[in-house]
């Protein structure tokens, strides 16, 4: 501690020393250290800046030893002060305050605890007013994230010494270590906030193409429910034929009540179930399915599938499904016949290694403009298409931690799935 008069300031090396919580000077007072330990621990219990401004004008407000002050968040380049908190009587101060001169200056500048009571030292018209007779001292502190400086007088019975200017540096090194911690704090509660709404959009727009889905799984069979039961009422009908559209009815009512059960499958499903499948049996039972599909639109189909076993962790009733999907996606776009091409293969260059699974189809091409919004529940339809396929596969996958893509190839569009490998055997 360098004394100047009866004044105090600190020496550029014990500044550099104070940015480190082992080179902090500390008041020798046991008195003193007792309020340095409680306003440290009060600033642990802080969460936001807004708090740590607060709780450190708290403890300064109850230090018998300081009457009145403000503690100072500035800019760092124009010095002007950005957030200002007081304690005791101090009068209130310009909004556009700017501490380029005065004590506060002076210590900014300086990096260093000074006092009014210094040689030299000249008061900015805030700080005369602020004085009213007393000593003042001031305190800077600066942080990766916050600077600022901490200004009291004295009380009329304190005397101003080594153990008062050391006081108000430790409240200064605490209060910038608690901003920094706060900021960060802060940050990382932000970016939790921005990635829980990414989940949330996202939920709401798969609940969204859920909600589309089971609108045309069901509006179907209820519009053939509802014919039946109108001509059950209105038509004189034999017996062959009142239980024939009877069975039509309950079909019909069996397919509602599987749409509907499988639209909330998709819904409900977590991590927990997943397993590791084959991709290549899911094809098989995914072509399968479709085989009748396939012949009666004399579709031309090509399988160039990899010997590989690429196994994905997945619902093997999902993946199925969606695979279906983009096969019955491009059948509809080929009304009069044309080629479907399913190839697989594994993708090494990537952090994790990807089964790929791609449907190329010589149906309806769409526009590149519109690519992106096939997968959305009212964008562009292709053939025959009722327009659900392709975003009910798209959610599919992604609740697999896959991905589902589109593009064009010479006269082919192709569809293309990428999964995560979980095993693979050669």
């Amino acid at each position: 501690m360098q004394q100047h008069g009866s004044g105090c300031t600190l020496s550029e090396q014990s500044v550099s020393r104070s940015n480190h919580a082992h080179g902090v000077a500390l008041p020798h007072h046991a008195a003193y250290l007792s309020w340095v330990a409680q306003t440290g621990l009060a600033l642990t219990r802080s969460r936001t800046v807004a708090e740590v401004v607060d709780a450190i004008a708290a403890h300064l407000n109850a230090a018998p030893f300081f009457s009145r002050g403000y503690v100072l968040l500035v800019e760092v380049e124009t010095l002007r002060v950005q957030q200002e908190v007081s304690f005791g009587n101090a009068p209130v101060l310009a909004p556009t305050l700017t501490l380029d001169v005065g004590l506060c200056g002076q210590a900014l500048e300086q990096k260093c605890v000074m006092a009014s009571s210094a040689s030299g030292v000249s008061l900015a018209s805030w700080e005369r007013m602020l004085a009213t007779g007393s000593v003042l001292i001031c305190a800077p502190f600066f942080g990766s994230r916050a600077s600022g400086v901490i200004v009291a007088a004295l009380s009329d019975n304190t005397v101003e010494d080594e153990d008062v200017c050391a006081c108000l540096q430790a409240a200064a090194t605490l209060t910038g270590a608690t901003l920094n911690r706060a900021a960060e704090c802060e940050t990382q509660l932000h970016d939790r906030m921005r990635q829980i709404d990414q989940v949330h959009t996202e939920r709401l727009a798969l609940v969204g193409r859920l909600t589309a889905a089971l609108a045309h799984e069901i509006n179907n069979p209820l519009q053939a429910i509802a014919n039946t039961l109108y001509l059950l009422q209105h038509r004189s009908l034999n017996d062959e034929k009142r239980w024939r559209y009877l069975a039509m009815a309950q079909r019909e009512t069996e397919s509602v009540i599987v749409g509907v059960r499988r639209m909330l499958d998709l819904y409900r499903s977590s991590g927990q179930g997943k397993r590791p499948v084959s991709l290549r049996q899911v094809l098989d039972q995914a072509l399968q399915q479709a085989a009748d599909v396939l012949r009666e639109r004399a579709i031309d189909l090509h399988c160039d599938l990899t010997p590989a076993d690429l196994r994905v962790l997945g619902f093997v009733s999902h993946l199925r499904y969606a695979c279906y999907n983009l096969i019955l996606n491009g059948v509809y776009a080929m009304p009069h016949g044309g080629r479907l091409t399913i190839r697989t293969y594994q993708q090494i260059d990537t952090n994790v290694p990807l089964a790929i699974a791609e449907f190329a189809d010589t149906g309806a091409p769409v526009d590149d403009a519109d690519l992106y919004r096939l997968f959305e529940p009212d964008g562009p339809v292709r053939g025959e298409t009722n327009g659900i396929e392709l975003p009910l596969s798209y959610s599919i996958i992604e609740q697999h931690n896959g991905t589902l893509t589109v593009h064009r190839h010479t006269d082919e569009m192709v569809f293309r799935v990428s999964l995560p490998i979980v095993n693979s055997h050669p």
